[in-house]
């Protein structure tokens, strides 16, 4: 059971970069301004940097978030990063289809596999065989780790919080706007309320 969950915590460990290139900002315009490489990019065919790539960018932010809030809070409960978001879901959607619960999570089945046999073991949840479909299964969870959970949920939501309070009210009506837009494109929607996703099981 530990190699599994030193297994699945070196995964939140952000990559090591060479040398300080990832900490290097853009460089500035001669005006001293900040650069605009992705309108650039598109008015006049400027050739983007990897680092301003729109995927590369957002990827960084999100290791960023998660290096230095999710696994922090996650860490002192003693779970990964998957793990937390494998018990905050189940906490509000239990007891769920495994299948939803890779969707909603964000995890592949792989990955999802291994956290939850961990969390199993480690008494969080319970797996069950869907009645209704032999090949389902049915993740559900238990006392102690919906205790777990909504003790990390006061501290995931102040965390939260404090992103959004370093941006203005448009800024936060145009970042989530935008994130919306850019999910679009590829056929997929932010996930609605949680209870939304509280499955009919046999």
């Amino acid at each position: 059971m530990a190699g599994t969950a030193d297994t699945e915590r070196s995964k939140d460990r952000p990559a090591e970069t060479c040398g300080d290139e990832q900490d290097k900002p853009l460089a500035a315009s001669a005006e001293g301004s900040q650069p605009d490489p992705w309108n650039q990019a598109v008015d006049e065919n400027r050739k983007l940097d990897l680092a301003e790539y729109p995927g590369a960018l957002l990827m960084r932010v999100a290791t960023v978030i998660h290096q230095q809030t999710t696994a922090v809070y996650a860490r002192e409960h003693d779970l990964s990063v998957p793990e937390w978001r494998i018990l905050g879901r189940l906490c509000v959607s239990a007891p769920i289809r495994r299948a939803t619960l890779c969707r909603l999570s964000n995890i592949d089945k792989a990955q999802a596999s291994r956290v939850i046999q961990t969390l199993q073991e480690r008494g969080l949840v319970d797996v069950h065989i869907d009645a209704s479909h032999r090949n389902r299964q049915i993740i559900d969870i238990t006392d102690e780790g919906r205790d777990i959970a909504e003790r990390i949920f006061p501290e995931a939501l102040a965390e939260q919080l404090k992103l959004l309070r370093t941006l203005t009210p448009e800024e936060r009506r145009t970042t989530f706007k935008v994130l919306r837009k850019l999910l679009a494109l590829y056929g997929l929607s932010i996930p609605g309320p949680a209870a939304s996703y509280k499955e009919e099981l046999p």
